[in-house]
């Protein structure tokens, strides 16, 4: 894995389904880092199946991106893109643990083709360095994403004439960044990200990623802002629970220690709220009150509207 440089500047593009957040950051030696410049936009389009198949919604994003940069005198210097796990397929794969290296891969992809809805030359394949094992499989981990969507994200950085060097996903993003601020905390913890449409769920240990898990707040893939927040609420708790305990299986799947909340749609009075229904710890992801890495702050409307609003695109700095 490629790491940071002490003292670069980065600037971190976070794309979600209507809107955008953007960190312009550095990394400082002694584990600091300085936030310049956020900001948060809509989009002028909703990144969807159709919007992606018209010939110019990529030219719009990128001219809507260049406007923000001009408006908040933001530079072009080292371009991050990162995108939601939402846009992709996170898949665990169960094989013989006595398969030759050789032929994982071409495991991993039979497995796949039966699970896409399309060919599987329509996609780009991803895997990560992942491997868990017992003593009767190993459990591999699979990305893919569509290639015309990333080509759609690769257009956009090339119609704002962006030097983009990294396209991520949150949830690898947010995993790092979780293990970087709190190294000490032991067990499974429960990442969760109130999203536009749902919640993305990243399921983390002391040393590995584990899970990524999206679930929508209502059937019909209402927004967040059209539901009441009791039915958030009470959606959230019973989701905590299927994931640990789900029907298939007899025991407990997962078993937190601890659950951390953030996202540009997350209110913080839901906080207490949340407290009651768990035994377990529940806190609010705010970077700038871990003791692992000091946050200086350039930029008022990093801490005005809440850190934890940015905990998405200041992830991908790492």
């Amino acid at each position: 894995m490629i790491r940071e440089t002490m003292g670069d500047i980065i600037n971190s593009i976070c794309f979600k389904e209507n809107s955008i957040s953007w960190v312009l950051a550095e990394i400082n030696s002694g584990q600091s880092i300085t936030v310049k410049k956020v900001v948060e936009s809509p989009l002028p389009f909703i990144i969807n199946y159709d919007n992606l198949q018209k010939p110019t919604t990529a030219l719009q994003i990128a001219n809507h991106i260049k406007s923000l940069a001009a408006a908040n005198e933001l530079n072009f210097q080292n371009v991050r893109f990162l995108l939601s796990a939402k846009f992709a397929m996170i898949k665990k794969i169960r094989v013989d643990q006595y398969l030759p290296q050789s032929e994982l891969s071409e495991v991993v992809r039979a497995e796949l083709s039966h699970v896409l809805t399309d060919a599987i030359e329509d996609y780009f394949i991803y895997e990560p360095d992942y491997l868990h094992e017992n003593e009767s499989y190993k459990e591999l981990l699979a990305v893919t994403i569509r290639k015309d969507f990333f080509n759609f994200v690769q257009q956009i950085g090339k119609e704002a004439g962006l030097p983009v060097t990294k396209v991520n996903l949150n949830c690898f993003s947010i995993d790092e960044i979780y293990r970087r601020f709190y190294p000490n905390l032991m067990g499974q913890t429960l990442l969760v990200n109130f999203s536009e449409k749902g919640f993305e769920f990243v399921i983390s240990d002391e040393t590995n990623f584990l899970n990524y898990i999206f679930k929508p707040y209502s059937k019909s893939l209402q927004s967040i802002n059209q539901l009441d927040e009791r039915e958030i609420l009470s959606n959230f708790t019973s989701l905590v629970d299927s994931i640990q305990h789900p029907d298939t299986v007899d025991l407990p799947l997962y078993s937190f220690s601890q659950i951390f909340l953030f996202g540009n749609n997350f209110k913080t009075h839901w906080l207490n709220n949340l407290k009651q229904q768990f035994s377990i710890p529940v806190k609010c992801f705010d970077p700038t009150s871990t003791s692992e890495w000091q946050v200086i702050v350039e930029d008022d409307n990093f801490t005005a509207s809440g850190a934890y609003r940015f905990l998405e695109p200041l992830s991908n700095i790492f």
